[in-house]
């Protein structure tokens, strides 16, 4: 949470802050004129703390040299929702891409068929450069989707520790 006195009565900072947040573009989800205004900013596809979808709430209170300002960002859940079921559908590929790997190993060699091995068969023998070819193909794919999932568990850190950044620059616009 953010604090900061702005020189200004409570009764001009609100249209201010208003204004600035309409300025920009930012949809307003409820406000309490001149107490409290909650809004909505960022997108989906964000992944630094100013472009990350969030919610931040500002609430005004009066005090002797102007106004109190708090301000309260957290990250939307329907950006938390769809890196979560990004992240698992990626885990979910990964299991099946070592499930592939390993099993066309075996059947490399035991020379047996198995769940996977219809893909490398030729006949009934086995195409050796086909085989290299998906094994190599199943781990590089694999290696992809887990260095993906440790940049989005990365980024998700970031964007949380640094969520204020962007309520810092909204106020530094009041005064």
């Amino acid at each position: 949470m953010l604090e900061q006195t702005v020189n200004l009565k409570i009764e001009e900072a609100f249209p201010k802050l208003k204004a600035t947040l309409s300025e920009k573009g930012y949809r307003v989800l409820t406000e309490e004129p001149p107490r409290q205004i909650c809004f909505k900013q960022g997108s989906l596809w964000g992944v630094t703390p100013k472009t990350a979808k969030k919610i931040v709430t500002i609430n005004l209170q009066p005090n002797d040299d102007g106004a109190m300002v708090r301000c309260s960002s957290r990250l939307a859940p329907d950006w938390k929702n769809i890196t979560l079921i990004g992240c698992a559908f990626a885990l979910i590929l990964v299991g099946l891409c070592v499930w592939m790997a390993t099993d066309l190993n075996t059947v490399l060699a035991t020379h047996q068929s198995s769940f996977w091995s219809w893909l490398i068969m030729v006949g009934s023998n086995v195409d050796l450069a086909v085989a290299q070819t998906f094994i190599n193909l199943t781990w590089a794919l694999a290696v992809f989707l887990l260095a993906i999932i440790f940049l989005e568990g990365a980024i998700v850190i970031y964007v949380h520790y640094k969520i204020d950044m962007f309520t810092r620059d909204v106020l530094n616009q009041l005064g």
